[in-house]
């Protein structure tokens, strides 16, 4: 699955991480795939140098010209594996966006091949903060997308954005599935609460997770809803580790783990 919204600074790579984590932890084979040109991912897992590699790198595999097998420029990680950014990302999306079929590049030689030979149960790209080609490749790709969203106007109305520019018409050609709309890095204020009280009488309630929904305000034995903010997941992604390497008693794990269950029950299961 895709984890994206079109717009940056909301945690998309925090959660592209935290669940590619979550579900190799629950034992699925795992691959993380990051698409986004500032390469937060590979460097959140570890991996800076490989962002500044010569070759063989993603846009190897992202060509036209001789395309190299995917499996020659995989990371091997102790968790879970790593397809790397790379700073040429940028160059990478012309050539897809001038490509006649570049567009199904993601699908036809990551996603496909990687999953129909059973080397990997479950692929999670990070894409691109932005409408773009590699960003419409990674949702036609996978068929599936994870949104992050701060519960701010400003994010809120990226992923409308989103939906109605991206989503809507990708779904007209195909299947394209949200799995679940996760409220992030959320601190406890009353705008949050509006927001996601204002999300629950949407037709987007159904993507909300139980561990998001606005009654956790109310309990007294929870610690409110969503994935809440954390200094770990910063100090986690500084020394190149998932929040589980990092902090294996943080408390927002087990969030984490639902998220992944939801995506392993492709939705939630109620709606």
């Amino acid at each position: 699955m895709s984890v994206s919204l079109q717009k940056g600074g909301v945690g998309k790579t925090t959660i592209a991480i935290n669940l590619a984590d979550a579900l190799a932890a629950r034992e699925n084979d795992v691959l993380l795939v990051d698409l986004d040109q500032q390469g937060n991912a590979t460097e959140g897992v570890g991996l800076k140098d490989a962002y500044e590699s010569a070759s063989p790198n993603i846009g190897d595999v992202l060509t036209d010209d001789d395309p190299i097998d995917v499996r020659e420029v995989i990371h091997d990680r102790e968790r879970f594996d790593v397809l790397p950014a790379h700073v040429d990302l940028d160059d990478i999306e012309d050539r897809v966006r001038n490509s006649t079929f570049g567009v199904l590049w993601v699908r036809r030689r990551i996603v496909d091949p990687l999953l129909d030979d059973g080397t990997y149960d479950y692929i999670v790209i990070d894409s691109p903060p932005s409408l773009g080609p590699l960003s419409d490749a990674a949702l036609i790709g996978t068929g599936n997308v994870v949104v992050p969203l701060l519960m701010s106007e400003p994010s809120v109305s990226g992923f409308e954005r989103m939906f109605e520019q991206q989503i809507g018409p990708i779904r007209r050609e195909v299947d394209l599935d949200i799995l679940a709309i996760v409220p992030n890095d959320l601190t406890g204020n009353n705008e949050e609460r509006r927001i996601i009280r204002d999300l629950e009488s949407s037709p987007f309630q159904k993507f909300i997770p139980r561990f998001a929904q606005s009654d956790l305000f109310e309990d007294p034995e929870s610690k409110g809803p969503g994935i809440r903010h954390r200094i770990a997941f910063s100090r986690a992604w500084r020394d190149g580790k998932t929040l589980r390497e990092y902090d294996p008693e943080n408390d927002m794990l087990d969030r984490l783990d639902e998220l992944a269950e939801i995506v392993e029950r492709g939705g939630r299961d109620d709606a």
